[in-house]
């Protein structure tokens, strides 16, 4: 590749791989590169087909190929884990009669969730929604101190409630503050992997668990966070339920413009969760990095993805098409003051908790409200509205609704 634009070329390349579709009547649904910058150093590309295989699955497959490239140099025989069962065994007691009584049971479960009118989320946007959904995107990267991340850690375990309910409750919240709306559904994808035996096959365990959250007068933070803890832990309970099934037994009207169900999704991965399959084995000579390419697709209108390391990072994936970057960007420091105020004020209703900066309130409270016009003293009202008549006669004077 030409040296002045080499990051360029690869991005391009590796978007248009993204793009082009898989066919699945045909395999392998896996694809593979190896892409040449310099006699020594390359890129590697990945992707595979959500139907063999999820994020975990990924991993796998990296950590078993590290382990394989390591043992060919060592003229050895890789030492792989002996697999008890595999998918179809996976597929077969998914079928069997117990399974189906839990699956009745869970039904039961997820329908009861979701009896009633179901909510649309509206959040307030300065761009038109298409017509028809679409997936243009970008992401945007904020990483909140330690400190906070301890205090929201301390308040979580003070309250027999994990750190993801917390973020959960905190991210429904916000939604509520900017929507006005007190019924609100959003996603997070579950691994699927109850079982010991799953922990290293590949395919396709992911589900996706809509949860809802109906907002009272005069909730406290407290109080919506023992909801959302009952809820979640519900939903854990009945979690193999797929969640293309629900959307099919509830007979949805369907909009072209949206996901089913929910628009907002809701991800927290721990230290060991993002490097933990990664660090089990490094490759042997070679200096492995990851390579920065820009994702310009967002599955979802807003995905938060949560991440625990030293503090609390959180990358917000957004649809272009619906949301700009000041809108997005703003979240970071309304969810950092929110979630403070509401730690400290626990109690409190949360209709009374501000999440606004001190810039924010005086424009809205003082710079938007300065609207001081000096007048001729020696006109009438009359006599300037008619002025006003001759320089722009077509234009409207009143508009009542």
């Amino acid at each position: 590749l030409n040296k002045n634009n080499q990051h360029e070329s690869v991005s391009d390349y590796l978007e248009e791989v993204n793009k082009e579709p898989f066919d699945l009547e045909k395999a392998p649904l896996i694809r593979a590169s190896l892409i040449k910058l310099r006699e020594d150093e390359h890129v590697f590309f990945l992707s595979l087909h959500h139907i063999i295989g999820d994020g975990w699955s990924i991993e796998l497959l990296i950590s078993e190929v590290v382990k394989n490239y390591n043992s060919l140099l060592q003229g050895k025989q890789a030492n792989l884990p002996e697999l008890n069962i595999q998918y179809k065994d996976y597929a077969v007691w998914l079928n069997s009669e117990l399974q189906q009584e839990k699956h009745q049971a869970s039904e039961d479960f997820w329908l009861n969730q979701f009896s009633g009118e179901l909510p649309v989320l509206d959040l307030p946007s300065f761009k038109k929604r298409p017509s028809v959904q679409t997936y243009n995107g970008a992401s945007l990267t904020h990483g909140f101190s330690k400190s906070f991340l301890d205090k929201l850690k301390g308040f979580s375990e003070k309250h027999q409630s994990t750190l993801f309910m917390t973020l959960m409750t905190g991210v429904k919240v916000l939604l509520h503050k900017y929507s006005g709306q007190d019924d609100i559904v959003v996603g997070t994808p579950i691994a699927g992997r109850e079982h010991p035996d799953l922990e290293h096959q590949i395919g396709l365990y992911l589900n996706t668990l809509p949860i809802r959250t109906l907002f009272k007068e005069q909730n406290s933070f407290l109080d919506l966070l023992n909801q959302e803890k009952e809820t979640l832990l519900g939903a854990y309970e009945h979690q193999a339920y797929p969640f293309d099934e629900l959307v099919g037994k509830l007979n949805l009207k369907r909009d072209m413009s949206r996901s089913a169900l929910f628009d907002v999704a809701i991800v927290l991965q721990n230290q060991q969760q993002v490097f933990g399959l990664r660090n089990e084995e490094l490759l042997s000579g070679l200096q492995v990095d990851n390579y920065n390419f820009t994702n310009k697709i967002s599955q979802t209108d807003i995905r938060f993805n949560f991440l625990e390391l030293e503090g609390l990072v959180l990358i917000i994936d957004y649809n272009t098409d619906i949301y700009n970057f000041e809108l997005i960007n703003r979240i970071f420091v309304h969810f950092e003051n929110l979630l403070t105020k509401c730690i400290e004020e626990q109690d409190k209703a949360i209709e009374n908790i501000d999440y606004l900066t001190q810039g924010e309130k005086q424009q809205l409270l003082v710079d938007f409200n300065d609207s001081k016009v000096d007048y001729p003293k020696d006109k009438t009202i009359i006599g300037l509205f008619e002025e006003q008549v001759d320089k722009t006669p077509d234009n409207i004077a009143v508009v009542f609704e």
